[in-house]
């Protein structure tokens, strides 16, 4: 049976099929010892692949986890700068994980980490609108009109309309004079929450992501993981289903 090389790369554990997309382009992909670096190429799936001049060899078990990222980690599995990444936090794991999608290096919360590429490429798909809510610090008293906008929508990257699902201010201290608000959205464009809150015209401080979907990380400490249940697998999964049985 033949199937599109990103696609062995993702159900073999290796990465998400967007970033086995970016490795193919880079010339960091061969099969059966020849070097593919264009998309669309077939391949069967028994067939060798190496990455970085490695075998890919396939995980059968799937592992699924929620993490609760430190600020100033870097969502990523390598750094030349030698800074600190998810991968640090995960050394006692004997599977090779990967991040599902970005979390900035100065944002703090949830992230998924697993070696199942193809669930990862559906949560991380904006077609599929898995939500994110965030709460953030805020210097000032955040006004109902500035979270109007947020709701109504904003304009960033120059022409882009996007709003929040949900917004609200949760608290604000006279005496630090600092506003906390909740937002949810479920699209993941780079930086897309702090644009959102500079086109609002709302001067963030600090940002931490609380849930994704039905994940909160309330539950889980600052540096640490748990696994997800089979039901919260499911769950995400159904979201999936959902999305297929509308169109």
């Amino acid at each position: 049976m033949q199937e599109r090389l990103q696609k062995i790369i993702a159900a073999r554990g290796y990465t998400s099929r967007r970033k086995a997309e970016e490795l193919i382009l880079a010339g960091r992909v061969k099969v059966n010892g020849i070097v593919i670096n264009k998309l669309g190429e077939k391949i069967n799936d028994d067939a060798k692949i190496e990455i970085n001049n490695r075998e890919l060899i396939k995980s059968e078990k799937k592992y699924y986890f929620l993490f609760n990222k430190p600020r100033l980690v870097l969502t990523t599995l390598k750094d030349p700068k030698q800074r600190p990444t998810v991968a640090d936090y995960f050394k006692n794991e004997k599977v090779r994980l990967f991040p599902v999608g970005r979390l900035d290096y100065d944002v703090s919360g949830a992230l998924l980490m697993t070696n199942d590429g193809e669930f990862a490429n559906f949560v991380m798909h904006p077609k599929y609108e898995i939500q994110k809510t965030y709460l953030a610090l805020c210097n000032g008293n955040v006004s109902k009109h500035q979270i109007n906008n947020l709701m109504k929508g904003v304009v960033i990257d120059d022409d882009y309309k996007t709003k929040a699902i949900n917004a609200k201010l949760v608290k604000y201290n006279v005496e630090d004079d600092e506003s906390i608000i909740e937002l949810t959205i479920a699209e993941g464009r780079k930086h897309h929450v702090k644009k959102m809150l500079i086109a609002a015209d709302i001067y963030l401080k600090k940002l931490k992501r609380t849930t994704i979907e039905h994940l909160q990380i309330a539950d889980v400490p600052l540096g640490k993981y748990r696994s997800l249940t089979a039901h919260e697998v499911k769950q995400l999964y159904g979201l999936f289903a959902q999305y297929k049985s509308k169109k």
